[in-house]
């Protein structure tokens, strides 16, 4: 009988994912999820100052408390977060466990975001390694990589509806 009830999960491939949007203790661990995911990601854009920027950034409860987070499980497992302030119009965190990358986790994710959401556009302060990724989804930069506090990010938005028909 085990064979059956595994069966309908490989529905082609796919993975079984659940999307839920996390609070209080989830919400902690997420974050600390966050800041790992963060310093495997790491790439010659990081610097010792940038790192700490962003813990410091993760650590803050007045920051982190107004944010909406969402997490994505695979068989009750945190494979990956989102993170946009109360009203969706800005991605604060979008990580996804390196190992559970390419696997349409993060397109899940940002579905959340994007679904049911009044703004004509989202922004986001890419990392270097996520540019391409963010431009894959349809994000166009706004700016040129700055530095802020030894972090280096990419400034990008997403158009989500024309902006005169939207107004």
């Amino acid at each position: 009988g085990l064979l059956y009830t595994v069966a309908p999960l490989l529905i082609l491939g796919e993975l079984m994912i659940e999307i839920n949007q996390l609070l209080n203790k989830e919400k902690d661990e997420a974050l600390l999820f966050v800041k790992k995911v963060y310093i495997e990601s790491k790439d010659e854009s990081y610097s010792e100052n940038g790192i700490e920027t962003f813990c410091n950034f993760i650590d803050n409860k007045e920051i982190t408390k107004s944010f909406k987070v969402y997490g994505a499980f695979e068989d009750n497992i945190l494979k990956g977060v989102i993170a946009t302030d109360r009203r969706k119009r800005h991605i604060n965190l979008f990580f996804v466990d390196k190992s559970s990358q390419a696997k349409g986790i993060g397109k899940k994710l940002m579905n959340i975001v994007t679904d049911d959401n009044e703004n004509s556009f989202i922004t986001v302060n890419s990392s270097r390694y996520a540019v391409p990724i963010y431009e894959k989804i349809g994000f166009i930069k706004t700016e040129e990589e700055k530095e802020q506090d030894g972090l280096k990010f990419t400034p990008m938005k997403l158009i989500l509806k024309d902006e005169v028909k939207g107004q």
